[in-house]
């Protein structure tokens, strides 16, 4: 992982009161990822639909932002990483110590990762960043190098819902206006969908840092470039850093990581 780690951390404690409990949910069935489907999942050996893992790091994070509150989203990090899946109507456990945990109502653990708290945060270097044109089709396999830059429309009215889909129980995104972490990972995992070629895929890892509090903005905007591609096991794997963009100011810095074709 190449993305700037730097800042001064003024507060990395976490100490979260109660664990955050919730039922996850597929909350978009018909994606085009068809791992998210329970008949290709299956064949890929698993027992049902895949809940996304933005979804599952979006649960992470409440218990994280009920600590902090907004000043959260300023140098706050949470670096999750998938070992287990997670599928629809699964009751989960996450727990934040500075370790972070996400169980299953096995008791076996399904995400691990760590969290800090608001800190000073180092601007983040947007020169590793171009802007790059989109390719007119998608690549078959990603290259090391600037992925074509994404830009979406904000959107009050899917921002909103999202904090439903979630189940959110944290009144301070809607009296804030604010974007939910979860949202912008998927704006992360979007730029690898423009990009790339993708049959069944799943995504793996996010070491995220928050850069600025993520109002609902006019235009949001990823940049990213692909640091790795490498064959894992029987998948195919790339690593990518991307930085996301609300009306041009940097609002998160993330090192992705995801297997973008499965093999049998």
């Amino acid at each position: 992982m190449t993305c700037d780690r730097g800042g001064v951390r003024d507060d990395a404690t976490v100490t979260t009161s109660q664990p955050y409990v919730v039922v996850a949910r597929n909350i978009d069935p018909h994606a085009d990822n068809r791992i998210h489907a329970d008949d290709v999942a299956r064949r890929f050996g698993f027992t049902g639909a895949l809940v996304p893992g933005v979804e599952v790091f979006a649960y992470a994070t409440s218990p994280l932002v009920a600590t902090w509150g907004e000043a959260f989203f300023t140098g706050g990090r949470v670096d999750l990483r998938f070992r287990r899946p997670v599928y629809d109507g699964e009751q989960i456990v996450v727990t934040a110590g500075p370790d972070v945990a996400v169980t299953g109502p096995d008791g076996v653990v399904r995400a691990v990762g760590s969290a800090s708290g608001p800190s000073s945060p180092a601007p983040v270097d947007l020169a590793r960043y171009p802007r790059t044109p989109l390719p007119e089709v998608p690549g078959r396999d990603p290259v090391v190098g600037p992925f074509g830059t994404v830009e979406v429309p904000g959107d009050r009215e899917a921002a909103a819902q999202y904090l439903v889909d979630v189940d959110e129980p944290l009144g301070l995104y809607r009296a804030q206006d604010l974007l939910h972490p979860g949202l912008l990972l998927r704006l992360v995992n979007l730029a690898l969908m423009v990009n790339v070629e993708l049959g069944p895929w799943i995504h793996t890892a996010s070491d995220c840092r928050f850069l600025a509090v993520p109002r609902v903005p006019e235009v949001a905007e990823v940049r990213s470039v692909v640091t790795s591609v490498a064959r894992r096991g029987a998948h195919e794997q790339v690593q990518y850093d991307a930085v996301v963009l609300g009306d041009g100011v940097p609002l998160l810095e993330v090192a992705h990581t995801a297997l973008y074709r499965l093999g049998s």
